[in-house]
């Protein structure tokens, strides 16, 4: 009898192993990295026919999607960050204008209170990492550990080196022609240089500097800054492979100054224009550190399970003569034509979303914040109105339209519209008519169509008033405007 009551309940116990052995797991929330590159221009990648290749870059949309109509909130870098992170028009809470540390301006800086992507995910249970250049304030209240990142690696402030200047042995100095070629005349035309060896140590300072964690430890990083940023972000894969994570990579490349080591640089033996040489030097740089962020997911076998997304800040930084391309858009960096705010958008989840899929419909960078958090099975958050959509019905082809109906862009006075495949430049918000262009036929910008539709002028800027009731009065001044050529076109100012 104790030998019958003993087989029954060991065989219980295999029929309970077993049944818990055949039970499907729980779905795992996914991996999230977010990669961000800067001032890096729609033609700049090769999935929409760029001058050069970017392998990397293009197999995120390769295994995933590409929308060919990405935008970002603003052509210029500090607050098209802060609407990335927030979900929210930067007019929302006041940042309009880029943050910038100088004595005539006040604090500046993501205020307190206006949630990021870290903070959401960081409450629902993600390790939460920063790698690269954060540019949305300096002080304690701003700094990314304090604003939902449990990790941070990087730089505060819009720019640093990539290799020490200040060491004239690790560096070659460009030709006068090539001097010649950056815009004369623009403050933040940097040296451009390249070595074959980095220095011992950067010569960074303030908030150009490397810091580290909470204690914001300064490192003194002597390799070139992509490569580090690239190594970085793959450590954090590795460390936190095993629970869900955010990270978010937003790289300095290819931002000025425009600096390459020799390995980057001699892979452009036939590009003769000295600058655009080490410019597409640093996008391989780039092309190359995405790489290595790919390969760490496939490698400890956590592909499948995290959503990917790559885009730009704004457009190829045009004011630098010669650099960048026109032959897909017109404008770049700081212009509201579509060079300055479409951008490389691309997103891979293998088995969520299928590979090779193209998207035509105008998407924006508000739309991220949504998207992750529906990914990661995070609420929407109900006390704070959101500018963005889930992308996931045009991801896995829902039926039913999905679309903004809108998008507004503005640097006050300069301010843009876009609805259905009008749209209309204002130089000023306040004064009557502008440039009115048909995207879906001119996708250059190039037949002004303002003065033979008058009605469409008049309801694109009602659109604008309506957009106007959920903004409010910038937090802190603006620069100077910067004047350049686009594309041939007559000088034009551009705020920054």
């Amino acid at each position: 009898m104790r030998q019958t009551a003993s087989c029954c309940l060991a065989l219980l116990a295999a029929l309970g192993c077993l049944g818990a052995l055949g039970a499907p797991e729980p779905e795992r929330r996914p991996n999230v990295v977010l990669i961000l590159a800067d001032d890096l221009g729609y033609g700049d990648v090769s999935a929409y026919g760029s001058r050069m290749a970017t392998p990397n870059i293009d197999r995120i949309g390769r295994e995933g999607a590409v929308f060919t109509q990405g935008y970002v909130t603003t052509p210029v870098c500090s607050p098209s960050r802060a609407a990335l992170l927030t979900g929210r028009y930067q007019q929302r809470y006041g940042f309009e204008y880029n943050a910038r540390e100088a004595d005539d301006v006040p604090d500046v800086g993501l205020i307190a209170g206006e949630r990021t992507l870290a903070d959401y995910l960081g409450n629902a249970g993600y390790a939460t990492g920063l790698v690269g250049k954060w540019h949305l304030g300096f002080k304690d209240e701003h700094y990314p550990t304090n604003r939902g990142f449990d990790e941070f690696y990087g730089h505060l402030a819009g720019g640093t080196s990539f290799l020490n200047v200040a060491s004239r042995g690790a560096v070659s100095l460009p030709s006068e022609a090539a001097r010649r070629e950056r815009h004369p005349g623009d403050p933040r035309t940097d040296l451009v240089v390249h070595g074959a060896e980095p220095p011992s140590h950067p010569g960074r300072r303030n908030g150009n500097r490397i810091l580290r964690g909470p204690e914001a430890t300064v490192v003194r990083e002597a390799r070139y800054i992509t490569d580090v940023f690239g190594d970085e972000a793959v450590d954090f894969v590795e460390r936190h492979r095993d629970e869900p994570f955010f990270l978010y990579v937003p790289f300095n490349a290819p931002h000025s100054p425009f600096q390459v080591t020799q390995r980057y640089y001699d892979r452009f033996p036939d590009v003769e224009n000295e600058l655009q040489r080490i410019y597409f030097g640093m996008i391989a740089a780039l092309d190359d550190a995405v790489g290595r962020i790919l390969d760490a997911l496939d490698t400890h076998g956590i592909a499948d399970d995290t959503l990917v997304i790559f885009l730009s800040d704004n457009g190829c930084a045009a004011y630098f003569q010669g650099l960048c391309s026109c032959d897909l858009l017109s404008g770049g960096k700081l212009t509201y034509y579509e060079g300055g705010i479409r951008v490389p958008y691309l997103l891979r989840w293998p088995g969520k979303v299928g590979a090779g899929t193209r998207i035509a419909e105008p998407v924006s960078a508000l739309d991220i914040l949504p998207t992750v958090l529906a990914a990661a099975e995070t609420p929407l958050p109900e006390d704070t109105d959101l500018d963005g959509f889930d992308l996931a019905p045009l991801l896995d082809g829902r039926p039913g339209r999905w679309r903004h109906d809108r998008f507004v862009w503005r640097n006050y006075p300069t301010v843009t519209v876009r609805r259905d495949a009008m749209k209309l430049i204002k130089p000023h918000q306040d004064r009557p008519g502008g440039f009115l262009y048909d995207l879906s036929a001119d996708p250059r910008e190039q037949d002004d169509l303002a003065t033979a539709q008058p009605d469409v002028v008049a309801s694109l800027e009602a659109v604008i008033e309506d957009w106007r009731t959920i903004t409010v009065e910038p937090l802190w001044t603006r620069r100077p405007p910067v004047t350049y050529s686009v594309c041939g076109i007559e000088p034009i100012g551009f705020e920054i």
